[in-house]
């Protein structure tokens, strides 16, 4: 580690410990990335998506809330109406007299939970698309829940429900359409839908998205400066988009060239001084 990395966590580490955190100071920092040492980036990215407050004297108490929060959120979603189970603290509810899966009642629990499955539908694919051969998607959370890894438990997962759903879901139709200049219709949906919906996360390894997170999170406007790393991305390619041809753009644009985020995050940062 050199000393110029280890003065760079000091820094964090002096933030950090203020009672009360200095948020412009943290986003300074943040901007030119996040050490990952010591669980700072997981602490840092807390702090500036306002999971945490300001104060250091209340992470304990919203932490619990947050995780007991957590909890009733899977209780109530991710659960299948009418099963539980004792041993979990979760009292056994039967509503199959009152309410059934083929309730039409847009007040029924069975038809929310079926429109839920939709919902859980789309997150699984964003996290099927996110490097899922990568170790990090693989290890167990420190918190755990039970009621879902127990094997032995009567509910139905997650994984099954969006199995089930992926059965009765229609075939959506994948559009490719690269993107070149004005003359060769040039949308910007087209590619940009991608970059803006996932935050870049299919364009780069994932320690790269990590970095480029890092910038986003600590811009006051992030999702504005989201769409300035989106145009430095076109600006350091301009050129070769001028010069090539619908399918030679197509493939710049699905496979971008560029590896170096830092470069990309500098131009950025140029635009937005700039504006």
């Amino acid at each position: 580690m050199s000393s110029l990395h280890k003065s760079r966590i000091a820094d964090f580490q002096d933030v950090l410990k203020e009672p009360t955190i200095v948020l412009e100071k943290l986003r300074e920092l943040s901007f030119s990335g996040i050490p990952c040492e010591g669980g700072l980036r997981c602490l840092c990215w807390k702090i500036l998506l306002n999971y945490l407050p300001l104060e250091r004297a209340s992470w304990t108490s919203i932490l619990a809330k947050q995780r007991e929060l957590y909890s009733q959120f899977l209780r109530e979603m991710i659960i299948q109406p009418g099963i539980a189970k004792a041993n979990m603290g979760v009292s056994r509810e039967d509503v199959t007299f009152e309410d059934h899966p083929l309730n039409p009642n847009p007040d029924s629990r069975w038809n929310t939970y079926f429109k839920d499955n939709e919902v859980l539908l789309q997150i699984d694919k964003d996290v099927r698309r996110l490097c899922p051969d990568i170790s990090f998607f693989q290890r167990a959370t420190e918190y755990p829940c039970l009621l879902i890894l127990d094997p032995q438990n009567e509910f139905e997962t997650l994984r099954k429900r969006v199995e089930q759903t992926t059965l009765k879901s229609q075939t959506v139709a994948r559009n490719r359409s690269g993107v070149t200049n004005q003359e060769q219709n040039i949308k910007p949906q087209f590619f940009a839908f991608r970059w803006l919906t996932l935050l870049l996360s299919q364009e780069f390894l994932l320690p790269d998205v990590i970095r480029i997170w890092d910038s986003l999170f600590a811009d006051d406007n992030r999702f504005d400066f989201l769409l300035l790393v989106c145009c430095a991305m076109l600006i350091l390619i301009r050129e070769q988009l001028l010069e090539g041809d619908f399918t030679v753009n197509m493939r710049l644009l699905q496979d971008y060239p560029i590896t170096d985020v830092c470069q990309i995050l500098q131009k950025a940062k140029e635009l937005q001084d700039s504006k």
